[in-house]
């Protein structure tokens, strides 16, 4: 998932598609549906390097409660399920941004619009939050003896939102439409077949089958549900009545929830599926909610005044200077879970003076990064100068190279050289992110520059910064615990497949490299690939790299049955007490 100005970008818990050409003991039979015990997946997980995550959970279905009774733990202290009695009433819940624009998967790169998202759609199979796979829209899968087709049951009588039959002509339409429009999660479908040469078959109704050009143990980890991944499935009927731009607003899924009211700007309305397919371990319907209601709060102190009021239940983000505050509040809890992230200072390598490499790193020396993180983030993140992050220790290393190292002579003797001393350029920012813009600014200021900061709505941020129109901004990737997924559409050449370069970094080499260590088989010969890669961007400076935050939400008391998985926040077990 992303960040940006403080707003989480696409990704989350998902895995991406390693290429392995070989499988260790992983069987067929391991892979093969309707749920992979926690052996296999972590088995899975660690091919791709994951392992860390193992630490990161706990026991129970918790988040991807449900599904033919296998949901019990709830992941904030109770088990079971409510009484009776206390299912139904509305959960309030605060967004800590300034709108939710987009909720069509696809196309979602912001992280706060997948944490609604995540409650709307299903997908073939998901991740419980012991890491087991089960079952979403698929009941059960067999895997090829070569282990590059897998073949899906799908469930029968799922209904979508708007009334129509999901069938696996859905699934089919769904990956067709990600690849055919290029839509963003496009790029995690490269290992799959063309679709007009047997990447997606639908034998009928109920079975699909999915084809990789080379073995793919972990698809299934890849496959799982979720908004930004290419598998999470769409309603072909309704974008094709309501159009592709209305959908985007207000889709349809077969998810818990549906979307009833969206007005950018002002808030999104869930209401409970009562046709929703999936049920808790005593066989009682899911959602216990009658609905969400979700408000955009952009500035930290209304946010945080309003849960310790009561006037909202939930708070997806936690402003990080109001943390105390919740710490201290006898009716609030603190929910946290480990950031698989990276921040950096964007440079827009398209305005000077930052198409010159010494500039940057100049600017890079010029950073301290605990400094920063202190004034900025009251302390809460490890400072670092490069991007994989050390929640993934399989390739985390103390000893990165010290090239954007704070050294204020060091950085302007580099200015200097490059003729940039006492530059002028702006830093975008929104509200959500406005104190470390202006950390930024002051250290900056103190270097010799002249900066200023250029603070616009939420919308205004995401639409100049995705269209090169900005000098700089605080930037980087939230939520994903490979560094394939933190480094892949960010530092790829922007005119092939850097979906997310938006600093215009284009460096052949760093392109090569992201290919490589995506097919390394080998994981030391992977380790090794991502650690010259990163060597590589630490150089070349495309960030200034800062940090690696934490994901802090907070709940009132009453809320029961939320688990909090980094980044996702998933209300489906979820009840409120009077």
């Amino acid at each position: 998932m992303r960040i940006y100005s403080g707003v989480q970008r696409s990704g989350y818990v998902d895995v991406y598609l390693y290429t392995m050409g070989k499988r260790g003991n992983i069987s067929d039979e391991d892979l093969s549906g309707p749920v992979v015990d926690r052996r296999t997946t972590m088995k899975l997980l660690g091919v791709a390097g994951i392992t860390s995550l193992a630490g990161c959970t706990g026991g129970g279905d918790g988040g991807d409660g449900g599904g033919s009774g296998d949901g019990s733990g709830n992941g904030d202290g109770t088990t079971g399920v409510p009484s009776k009695g206390q299912r139904g009433g509305r959960l309030s819940a605060g967004w800590f941004t300034g709108s939710i624009d987009v909720l069509d998967p696809p196309y979602i790169s912001v992280g706060q619009y997948f944490q609604v998202a995540a409650n709307v759609f299903s997908g073939l199979v998901t991740l419980k939050e012991d890491l087991t796979i089960r079952g979403d829209l698929a009941k059960d899968w067999t895997v090829s003896d070569d282990g590059t087709k897998f073949t899906f049951n799908l469930r029968e009588g799922v209904k979508f939102h708007d009334g129509s039959d999901f069938t696996a002509e859905d699934v089919e339409y769904t990956i067709n439409r990600t690849i055919s429009e290029e839509a963003p999660a496009a790029s995690k479908l490269e290992s799959l077949k063309a679709i007009d040469d047997g990447g997606v078959v639908v034998q009928d109704d109920y079975t699909v089958e999915l084809s990789f050009k080379e073995p793919m143990a972990p698809a299934l980890i890849y496959l799982t549900r979720g908004p930004g991944r290419a598998a999470t499935i769409v309603c072909k009927e309704a974008i094709e009545k309501m159009g592709a731009e209305q959908y985007k607003v207000k889709p349809v899924g077969t998810g818990p929830f549906k979307v009833t009211k969206h007005q950018i700007g002002s808030g999104v309305t869930l209401d409970a599926f009562e046709d929703y397919f999936e049920t808790d371990s005593e066989g009682n319907a899911l959602p216990y909610l009658d609905g969400i209601d979700i408000k955009p709060i952009p500035e930290p102190a209304t946010l945080v005044n309003a849960l310790r009021s009561g006037d909202i239940d939930f708070a997806n983000l936690v402003p990080l200077q109001n943390v105390s505050k919740v710490e201290q509040s006898s009716d609030v809890e603190k929910l946290s879970a480990p950031g698989i992230n990276w921040y950096g200072f964007a440079m827009n390598q398209r305005r000077e003076p930052f198409s010159s490499r010494k500039a940057r790193m100049g600017i890079a020396k010029s950073i301290d990064n605990e400094a920063f993180v202190n004034a900025a983030y009251f302390g809460n993140a490890l400072p670092d100068t490069g991007p994989i992050n050390k929640a993934t220790n399989w390739v985390w290393r103390d000893d990165k190279p010290t090239d954007q190292q704070y050294d204020p002579e060091a950085g302007k003797q580099l200015l200097q050289e490059a003729g940039v001393e006492g530059a002028s350029f702006h830093i975008l920012t929104d509200q959500s992110s406005l104190r470390g813009a202006k950390a930024m600014r002051q250290q900056l200021n103190k270097a010799g520059f002249n900066v200023s900061i250029e603070q616009v709505t939420s919308s205004t941020y995401w639409e100049r910064y995705e269209t090169g129109d900005y000098d700089t901004t605080i930037s980087g990737s939230v939520g994903d615990p490979d560094p394939d997924q933190s480094l892949w559409n960010f530092y790829r050449n922007p005119d092939d497949g850097g979906v997310w370069n938006w600093v215009n970094f284009e460096n052949q080499k760093a392109h090569d490299l992201l290919a490589k260590q995506r097919t390394a088989l080998d994981r030391e010969e992977r380790k090794q690939a991502l650690h010259e890669l990163e060597d590589h961007l630490i150089k070349q400076v495309p960030h200034a790299y800062l940090m690696h935050q934490n994901d802090i939400a907070a709940k009132r008391s009453t809320v029961k049955g939320f688990t909090h998985i980094p980044f996702l926040r998933n209300f489906h077990t979820t009840w409120v007490e009077e």
